[in-house]
């Protein structure tokens, strides 16, 4: 497997494979304004100095593993893996490699997506604060890295 970082050198062509694949592995976690802002944006157009990124894992010519964050989580965070590589480390990676290009995200997982929510713990995110996710559900707040909870108060505002 190995990781390819989306920049500006990547063709747009590729932004449907992306999206295809969160669409169907997602498992219905990821909103609808999640994948707009995917669609929306232009790969020349992700500023890694502003808390953009999309890392992809590749097995061969396959996606099997995605992050895409905005604003270092401020605006979205996505994570998917394939079902089949699942506890194979994927997921792990692809959160904890971010940090080397950017030195702190937020994310927002449902109180019952407990499979996400021991990934999170485990890489070393922290949950600190709980709200009303799309759907109604209980949601935590957590943040990873150099993260301040005030930042991201200051955004709900």
């Amino acid at each position: 497997m190995r990781k390819m970082k989306i920049n500006a050198s990547v063709p747009e062509r590729f932004k449907q494979p992306l999206i295809r694949f969160i669409n169907k592995y997602g498992d219905g976690h990821i909103t609808r304004k999640a994948i707009e802002w995917l669609k929306k944006t232009p790969f020349q157009k992700l500023n890694q100095s502003n808390g953009d990124l999309i890392h992809v894992i590749l097995e061969g010519k396959k996606i099997v593993g995605v992050l895409a964050i905005a604003r270092f989580g401020l605006d979205q965070a996505i994570i998917v893996v394939h079902p089949e590589v699942r506890n194979r480390g994927v997921a792990y990676q692809l959160v904890t490699e971010a940090l080397e290009d950017i030195d702190r995200y937020y994310v927002k997982v449902a109180n019952d997506n407990v499979p996400s929510l021991k990934l999170c713990f485990a890489a070393g995110m922290k949950a600190f604060d709980l709200t009303k996710g799309p759907t109604g559900k209980p949601t935590f707040v957590l943040g990873i890295g150099n993260w301040d909870a005030s930042e991201w108060a200051q955004e709900q505002k």
